[in-house]
């Protein structure tokens, strides 16, 4: 079977063949060529239904039996099957069902946001507020409710750069520059109706176009490679650059893209970086843009990752004005620049979320 993510597969088995199919294997599968630009990637499973008592019974255990409800007296209590095996909960994934369980705990606000998977730099943060001492002892659902305010108005108060008629994209190997480039394209020509072009740099580096040129021919965007041909830039028609990626240890190449940036004229520079890498990881690229003097960000492969609390920091932190999150490979979609609200979207559990802030007005 195909499928879109692995909840969608679990659900899927389990509906269709049962709780004791085994699963053989799993492999993401796209499109090719065009394709891979225009369709989400999904997941390729392949499962058997085993017979009871079968030899691969034995050397595989069924998937867990759902809990069941079993009335025993005036009151109902809950029968866990004794097969099912104690799981731990993400905080993307967090069944809990109401307030009440939560605040029954013993534990403070600050070890339940460590539970939910909040960033422990995050959380340093947020101890540092005037109001924590309030916040420690609130409820939890007037604690996020606080948070959700303060991370609002500190992301608010960021620096903004404007972005300018002549945008680059930079970033190391791999982080989805050309797939980021690509949704800017359609979104500037089927948002805003403008007439985009783009510039092709080597920089010393060799940068095929062979996707890229594909997309550009399908949209009505023309692809350049010597900046001498380039038509007049203007907000009606602006120029979109690609760069290589650039090597996080190599400060040279870095150092030559900001000359190349400067000698075209270039103020909007876009640091691309992927998401679901290693804080570490984002924070030396970040480190390592300042040698071109990048001003905006753009966060790529948002979707896979748990939640969004390591972010906030490095955000903070950067220097840079965020520009927008980007999910998966589909350039029709997938595509935000309200990175604010995404942030805010993936950092509580959804239910907890949904349940402590349905009666505030404020946010």
């Amino acid at each position: 079977m195909v499928v879109r993510s692995a909840e969608e597969a679990v659900r899927v088995i389990r509906d269709k063949l049962g709780d004791k199919a085994k699963v053989l294997s799993v492999r993401q599968v796209g499109g090719e060529g065009l394709k891979r630009f225009i369709s989400s990637p999904k997941l390729e499973v392949i499962a058997q239904v085993l017979e009871d008592g079968g030899a691969a019974m034995q050397e595989q255990a069924p998937m867990p039996e759902p809990q069941r409800v079993v009335p025993e007296t005036k009151d109902e209590k809950v029968a866990v099957s004794p097969k099912q095996p104690v799981q731990t909960q993400d905080v993307s994934s967090s069944n809990i069902s109401d307030e009440n369980k939560l605040e029954s705990k013993s534990l403070s606000n600050f070890d339940l946001l460590a539970k939910f998977g909040f960033d422990q730099s995050l959380l340093s943060d947020i101890q540092s507020w005037a109001n924590w001492k309030t916040l420690k002892d609130a409820s939890i659902a007037d604690a996020l409710k606080e948070i959700t305010i303060g991370l609002s108005d500190r992301f608010r108060g960021l620096e903004s750069f404007p972005v300018t008629e002549k945008v680059a994209l930079l970033g190391g190997p791999g982080v989805g520059k050309t797939t980021t480039l690509c949704k800017f394209l359609a979104h500037e020509v089927f948002m805003n109706k403008t007439t985009p072009s783009v510039l092709k740099i080597e920089n010393g580096v060799p940068n095929p176009d062979d996707a890229l040129r594909i997309f550009c021919e399908v949209v009505g965007v023309t692809l350049y490679r010597e900046s001498e041909s380039l038509p007049e830039v203007n907000q009606q028609c602006p120029l979109f650059l690609d760069f290589p990626g650039l090597a996080m240890s190599e400060i040279e190449e870095w150092r030559n893209a900001n000359e190349v940036l400067d000698n075209l004229q270039v103020e909007t520079r876009i640091l691309v970086v992927n998401g679901a890498y290693d804080r570490d990881i984002i924070s030396k690229y970040i480190r390592s843009a300042r040698y071109l003097n990048a001003s905006h960000i753009a966060i790529t492969h948002f979707d896979e990752m748990s939640n969004s609390t390591k972010l906030w920091p490095i955000i903070f932190n950067s220097n840079l004005t965020p520009i927008c999150v980007c999910n998966g490979q589909n350039v029709t979609g997938d595509f935000s620049t309200s990175v604010l609200n995404q942030f805010i979207s993936k950092t509580f559990p959804e239910e907890l979320y949904s349940k402590g802030f349905s009666t505030y007005q404020r946010l």
